[in-house]
């Protein structure tokens, strides 16, 4: 089950598309807007990558080498094995 700060990763790494566009053939002034989300994965990758060098970079980590860091970044993002 993902966590918290991975739901929110994944919402930034979604783009937002608007499209506007004329939408009457009688009324040339009217327009509607068309919006979209995708989800980039590419850049989902790059914020978890980032939150991991961020999260591992914190003072508490700086300079550790008694951690199993594996286990250190599935506790952080909730990760069960």
């Amino acid at each position: 089950m993902m966590n918290e700060r991975i739901r929110q990763l994944y919402e930034q790494a979604h783009i937002e598309r608007r499209q506007e566009y004329f939408s009457s053939v009688v009324d040339p002034t009217i327009k509607s807007v068309s919006v979209t989300r995708h989800f980039n994965l590419d850049l989902f990758a790059e914020l978890i990558v980032r939150e991991c060098g961020q999260y591992l970079n914190s003072p508490e980590f700086i300079g550790r080498s008694d951690l199993d860091w594996a286990m250190v970044l599935n506790e952080h993002f909730g990760v069960e094995e």
